[in-house]
């Protein structure tokens, strides 16, 4: 399949796409996929880092809310055990930016979702529409992000992304300092 308007695919996965009896038993992860790639935006990817990780945003969301079916069946790499490996084998290996890709890349905005929800990615892609002067390099985007989500979430958020390798600065970490610390935060225990 590819991206793009429309989405583009062999005949072979039509069934996918139009059987509701097949969607519902097996998923579409594919299709969303793709789609998920026309709901990316400059201002929130950090490619090469997330080009095919936020995109899964929404085949998570769009099996959960809308097939019923939990994200560890809608996709084998989200099962338990991979995603266990992945949460303690990137920062065992120093969390290295270069390493924080596709699924490991995800499991960092999963635990931001299982923990705060869908509301505040929805909040935030949503003003994300409407902002300018949105930085264009990595870093600064990263930064931004990370406090816009702390501050939508009323949470420090620094020490997770900073677990999870992202190049918060020092500016960004004494900001979100005001706000309450994130006892919860699943990247302590790692």
């Amino acid at each position: 399949m590819h991206a793009g308007y429309p989405v583009m695919c062999h005949l072979d996965s039509v069934k996918e796409l139009v059987n509701m009896e097949h969607m519902q038993t097996n998923g579409l992860w594919g299709p969303i996929h793709e789609l998920g790639h026309n709901q990316q935006r400059e201002g929130w990817e950090f490619p090469p880092h997330t080009t095919e990780a936020t995109c899964n945003l929404w085949s998570v969301y769009v099996h959960e809310k809308v097939l019923g079916i939990s994200r560890d069946r809608a996709h084998e790499e989200l099962q338990l055990q991979h995603r266990n490996k992945r949460i303690s084998d990137y920062p065992g290996k120093g969390a290295q930016l270069k390493d924080w890709n596709v699924w490991t890349a995800l499991e960092t905005y999963l635990q931001l979702q299982e923990a705060f929800g869908w509301e505040p990615f929805i909040q935030l892609f949503s003003e994300y529409q409407t902002m300018s002067n949105i930085p264009t390099d990595n870093p600064s985007k990263m930064n931004l992000w990370a406090e816009k989500f702390s501050r939508q979430v009323k949470k420090n958020l620094a020490p997770f992304f900073v677990a999870w390798g992202w190049p918060i600065k020092r500016e960004v970490s004494k900001k979100l300092a005001s706000l309450p610390n994130w006892d919860k935060n699943p990247m302590k225990k790692v």
